[in-house]
């Protein structure tokens, strides 16, 4: 199933500010549901639908956090693009052939982002061109600061500028750069109120739609997602494992987009805000979960929901280069192991265990059983795996709503290399998970494996 390319939602569609709403109608989203079945909506459309009545948020966005340019940087030379309205504005004593390249990779950035991927393009503000500003010590190498917020359309919207080290080489690791300031900059006018890990998260999955190669910092950002998928895919107090849930947002993009960018624009587009003019934080809603929850049900099957699409991305994710860590690998239990988490699991976040077959007898079955706190929704997926990785199998271990444990039996092993055992945080049983939170609940869990039948 795929996600189709027009936006159905009162409203949505009108600008979010300049170039926004012909963005909105180029998205071109079928108007048929699931609902009506394969003949009527095709096998590979959905729809990305905005939430009619979002519940009242429990918290505000985020702090609206204006920057200045850098100190007299009013003084300093520019660049600027015969073709896209940007400039590169070095800091003094930057050699020239650091400001072509910035130029040149900006250029690449901004027709790759705007044009073929069709986002709508930053905002400079009344200063007229997007600037990118050359200095030393930019955070992270690079970074999209917001500029002033732009209260003529009906939604809210931002003009930005960017700061990049220009120590950055030339080569993959300017244009990745460069690529992630257009996109932000992009999210800035489209979405400001979005929260800091979705946007850096949809905002980095973009821009590596838009870069041909890899830089070494994509890969040292993937590796921390991974490293840690206890965590909320989307939190934000480490910018390296934000970046690195671009894995998450380009799995969502890839599984049910109908073309490359299509579930990332979408969820900036359909998601508007109306902050008030006088407001220190951004409105709190709706969020981009708000919208995934009501556009994704039923994509998976009919009747899945959102909490399917985080159980299916924990099971894809173990397939993923790099993979993610094992809280437990362990040997055939010929006799019954009891383990505990080593770390407890936010929402959105998942553990992993690997049994390995190797000198299990033939015919012998897997025996898994899973307990969890109170107050946590916790789903549980058997995966078989052969000697490369690949999935053999999927089985979802069934449990009642609100149980606090789940338990199968799992057959036919025989060809079988390894075994996944996957225990994913799908939230509160009190109150649906929200990205404004920050402060998600983790809960522990414990899992008894033993083997059975065959000795």
């Amino acid at each position: 199933m795929k996600l189709g390319r027009s936006i159905l939602a009162s409203g949505i569609a009108q600008p979010l500010a300049a170039g926004l709403g012909a963005f909105a109608a180029s998205l071109a989203l079928c108007a048929t549901s699931l609902a009506d079945g394969p003949e009527a909506a095709g096998e590979d459309d959905a729809s990305l639908t905005a939430p009619t009545a979002p519940a009242p948020p429990r918290r505000p966005g985020p702090p609206i956090e204006p920057s200045p340019p850098p100190p007299g940087s009013g003084g300093w030379g520019s660049a600027c693009s015969f073709r896209y309205p940007l400039c590169v504005r070095p800091a003094p004593g930057t050699p020239g052939q650091v400001a072509t390249a910035a130029l040149l990779a900006a250029e690449h950035a901004w027709g790759a982002i705007t044009g073929s991927l069709a986002a709508p393009p930053p905002d400079g503000g009344l200063d007229g061109p997007w600037q990118v500003y050359l200095v030393d010590g930019a955070p992270d190498r690079v970074r999209s600061m917001l500029g002033s917020r732009d209260l003529r359309g009906p939604f809210d919207g931002a003009s930005s500028f960017a700061l990049v080290d220009r120590r950055v080489a030339p080569g993959c690791a300017l244009d990745l750069a460069l690529a992630r300031a257009v996109a932000r900059g992009s999210l800035w006018r489209a979405a400001p109120a979005m929260d800091p890990g979705s946007s850096a998260g949809s905002a980095e999955a973009l821009a590596r739609l838009a870069t041909p190669c890899s830089a070494a910092q994509e890969l040292d950002d993937d590796a921390e997602f991974q490293a840690t998928p206890e965590r909320a895919v989307i939190d934000p107090r480490s910018s390296s494992f934000a970046r690195g849930a671009g894995l998450f947002f380009g799995w969502l993009d890839a599984r049910f987009g109908a073309r490359s960018g299509a579930v990332l624009l979408g969820l900036w587009a359909v998601a508007p805000t109306k902050t008030p003019a006088a407001a220190w934080r951004w409105a709190g809603a709706p969020t981009d979960v708000d919208v995934l929850r009501v556009s994704l049900a039923s994509v998976l099957w009919q009747g899945s929901t959102l909490d399917d699409v985080f159980a299916a991305f924990a099971a894809a994710r173990a397939s993923m280069d790099p993979a993610p860590r094992f809280t437990w690998r362990i040997p055939w239990p010929r006799d019954a192991r009891r383990l505990a988490s080593a770390e407890p699991v936010a929402p959105t976040g998942a553990s992993y265990v690997t049994v390995d077959h190797a000198g299990a007898p033939r015919g012998a079955k897997l025996r898994v059983e899973a307990t969890w706190e109170d107050y946590g929704r916790m789903r549980w997926i058997v995966l078989k795996l052969d000697a490369a990785g690949k999935v053999l199998d999927e089985l979802p271990i069934p449990s009642a709503e609100r149980a606090t444990e789940a338990a199968m039996s799992v057959e036919n092993l025989d060809d079988v290399d390894r075994i996944a055992v996957i225990g994913v945080n799908l939230g509160s049983t009190e109150m649906p998970f929200d990205p404004d939170d920050g402060t998600w609940e983790p809960h522990g869990w414990l899992l008894t494996l033993s083997s059975q039948g065959a000795r």
